[in-house]
Parts: structure tokens; sequence; C-alpha cells
């Protein structure tokens, strides 16, 4: 059981604190609160899920539509020369 000052009064908790029995910050033997912690880990996630949701819409955007366009469009046919006649 070790004593650490709390990170927002600097009265001294224990490190397994959940609470400042002081000031009530939460998890005072910490450097940073747990919502810092919970807002940070939210930041990371998000840039995270962007950047594979702009992955796949790109990947989509440049492998599957022409793919689609190439079955959905018909090919142009040449227009048939008519026959000649002969005389």
């Amino acid at each position: 059981m070790s004593l650490v000052p709390c990170r927002a009064c600097a009265q001294q908790v224990d490190t397994s604190a959940l609470a400042c029995p002081g000031c009530g910050a939460t998890d005072p033997g910490k450097r940073i609160s747990r919502q810092q912690r919970n807002a940070i880990s939210f930041v990371f996630q998000l840039i995270v899920w962007a950047t594979l949701l702009g992955f796949g819409g790109w990947y989509v955007w440049t492998t599957a539509i022409p793919m689609a366009k190439q079955y959905l469009v018909k090919p142009q046919t040449e227009p048939v020369p008519a026959p000649a006649i002969r005389q």
C-alpha cells in the first residue's frame, strides 16, 4: 500500500484508490483521469475506424465499381455493313 500525491489536490492517497477522499478526483494516483483516458481511447478508435472506412471506400471506388460497370454496360457493336449488290 503505497501513497502518492493526488494529481488534483496533492493530498496523499493510496495508489489503488478509485477517488480522492479530499477532492473526489477519479484515479488520483494516475497522471491522467479515467475520463481523459477514455477520451483519448475514443479519438484513437475514431481515427482507426475512419481510416479503415476510407480505405474500404477507396477500394470499392477503384476496383469494384469499374468491374460492375464492365458487367452492366453492354458492349458497343459495330454496325454491320450492307452487302454489296452485284450487277
